[in-house]
């Protein structure tokens, strides 16, 4: 299971959640059948069974069939939200999710390795790539104009980087 949001709060009577996402992306909403909740200090995921769900404002709406009333939904406010990791795998020709690259390795147009991507951030502007060059974390914009190529098959990453990038970045 992935954590991907928070309960935020109750929402009507009937026990549907309003659940903050986020990435902001819900696009894999729809398929999701079932989701965990846990407490950040309980180590145990509590399940449960989607009835409905629907865009909300900077999330969703979920009813899970266990949740009857809103009572029962506000004592799951603030809890963490996890979703099935197998929702967050991109068909070809989707966008793909960053989580699906994490541990791939970056390199250069002539194939040398530049490091292993070992978390994301953002600028506000774009993805980050957190790539770990060895045992120093850098920052890489994860734009179109850099990516020459993502290889599943291999997990790695070809990147045009603009000259002195990974030596403003080393500073």
């Amino acid at each position: 299971m992935k954590l991907v949001g928070k309960v935020r709060e109750a929402h009507g009577l009937k026990g549907d959640l309003y659940v903050v996402i986020f990435s902001g992306d819900i696009s894999w909403a729809k398929r999701m059948k079932k989701f965990s909740l846990q407490s950040k200090e309980d180590l145990e995921k509590v399940e449960f069974n989607v009835e409905r769900v629907k865009a909300f404002k900077k999330g969703i709406i979920v009813k899970a069939a266990e949740i009857l009333d809103r009572t029962m939904a506000e004592n799951v406010e603030h809890l963490e939200f996890f979703i099935e990791e197998s929702l967050l795998v991109s068909k070809p020709g989707e966008t793909i999710y960053l989580s699906e690259i994490r541990n791939f390795k970056v390199k250069d147009v002539d194939q040398k390795v530049i490091g292993e991507i070992v978390d994301f951030s953002s600028n506000g502007a774009q993805d980050l790539l957190v790539v770990d060059v060895n045992g120093k974390k850098i920052e890489i914009p994860f734009v179109e104009a850099f990516i020459k190529k993502i290889d599943f098959k291999h997990q790695s990453i070809v990147m045009d980087l603009p000259e002195g990038l990974l030596d403003i970045e080393n500073a």
